[in-house]
């Protein structure tokens, strides 16, 4: 009791005024809000901070968080704050300035201005002004106004204002304000705002807005503002704005002005198509390879047609034949 009660007489004396330093100004045990300092190094709340090496306790919030690095285990009641910090982070929440390296707990949240780099544990967010990037674990989102990279895992989504690469999961959503790069999955939807490479699921859809490479799976669409090139599943509808290059299913509709691959749909609305293709009704203007649906129409057919009803504009004497039809 004695001891506890001359601790909080000590650190009361010295928590707006000089740190109490043993043995030495610079090294030991500091208890207080000294500047600069390697060993362990007690304070109420943080306050012009240059650089803290060993391990710094705090027990409240930093007063300034634009200033000081701490290299070692940072511990905060509340919640370690600094411009910079290097290595262990535990508290409520940890938070810097500029940059946050190494292992960083926070209950609520982890976040840095510019870069989080290392493993992040947070039961609220973890986000980054610039970088998210190693593994990063969050209850609700991670977001980075740069990239986000490496193995990340969010209960509702992830995003970040550039690119996506790694591997990200959310029950929710994943985005990318340009690039999606490797594994994605989420309950809801992927996109990116530029590209998708790799793999990405989305419970309702995928979207690019330009280019999807890989294998995009969306549980009602999957589409791309310019070129899907790979396999592409959408329950109701598979789409591009250019050219769709590989394999694409869908329960209802594939549309896109070139097809290039295997495809089928129930109903398939494609310009020119160059492969072949299983279907309900398909739609070309130009049509090269195996066509097999219920209904068959081309416009210029350099192929076979088979189904029910198969008709080719280009044919010269019969253009609708029954079962079979052919322009070779």
């Amino acid at each position: 009791m004695r001891t506890t009660i001359l601790f909080i007489l000590i650190l009361g004396s010295v928590l707006y005024s000089q740190a109490l330093n043993i043995p030495a100004k610079h090294y030991g045990l500091s208890i207080g809000n000294s500047k600069t300092f390697t060993g362990l190094r007690i304070n109420f709340s943080d306050k012009d901070l240059q650089q803290i090496n060993g391990v710094n306790i705090t027990f409240w919030k930093a007063r300034t968080n634009d200033t000081g690095q701490i290299n070692g285990l940072a511990l905060g009641l509340v919640g370690p704050e600094a411009r910079e910090i290097n290595g262990v982070g535990l508290g409520l929440g940890v938070g810097a300035g500029e940059r946050l390296r190494g292992l960083s707990v926070g209950v609520l949240g982890v976040g840095a201005g510019d870069d989080v780099l290392g493993i992040n544990l947070a039961g609220l967010g973890v986000g980054g002004g610039g970088n998210v990037k190693g593994f990063n674990l969050a209850g609700l989102g991670i977001g980075a106004g740069g990239d986000v990279r490496g193995i990340n895992l969010a209960g509702l989504g992830v995003g970040s204002g550039q690119d996506v690469g790694g591997l990200s999961f959310a029950l929710f959503g994943v985005a990318a304000g340009d690039n999606l790069c490797g594994i994605s999955i989420a309950g809801l939807g992927t996109g990116a705002g530029e590209n998708i490479r790799g793999i990405a699921i989305g419970g309702i859809g995928v979207g690019a807005g330009e280019d999807i490479r890989g294998i995009a799976l969306g549980g009602i669409g999957a589409g791309a503002g310019e070129t899907i090139k790979g396999f592409a599943f959408g329950g109701a509808g598979v789409g591009a704005g250019k050219e769709i290059k590989g394999g694409a299913l869908a329960l209802a509709m594939i549309k896109t002005p070139k097809f290039n691959g295997v495809g089928a749909a129930s109903y398939m609305r494609i310009d020119h198509f160059k492969g072949v293709c299983l279907g309900g009704v398909t739609n070309y203007h130009t049509a090269k390879g195996l066509s097999i649906a219920l209904v068959n129409i081309a416009r210029e057919l350099n192929g076979v047609q088979l189904g029910l009803i198969n008709y080719a504009g280009n044919n010269r004497l019969i253009k609708i034949l029954p079962f079979v039809n052919a322009n070779l």
